[in-house]
């Protein structure tokens, strides 16, 4: 399976890898979310985007679903990346489980 990291901070996004990796997986790309005061607070998934269009992973990996934002963000997004066949997961207690 093909993997896109989108995490807090670099640190987390290293933990995740380590664990997807130890799983067999392979992590096609990483990108951290934006903090502060940001026109676009979710800039940080612009290069999943991209990666997902050009078909280059299958799942999009979350710390927690909260770092897509409220319901109404979350949906949005999930409706972006579904459109390119891209699910999202989020990690939970270092296991990988589908959201």
């Amino acid at each position: 399976m093909r993997v896109w990291i989108y995490g807090d901070s670099p640190e987390q996004a290293r933990a995740l890898a380590d664990s997807i990796v130890r799983c067999g997986s392979v992590v096609a790309g990483c990108s951290i979310r934006k903090t502060g005061s940001c026109t676009f607070p979710h800039s940080g998934l612009t290069p999943a985007v991209s990666a997902a269009a050009l078909r280059e992973f299958d799942v999009l990996i979350v710390p927690t679903q909260e770092i897509l934002g409220g319901q109404a963000d979350a949906d949005r997004i999930s409706g972006i990346f579904k459109s390119y066949g891209v699910s999202i997961r989020s990690a939970s207690n270092s296991e990988i489980s589908s959201s």
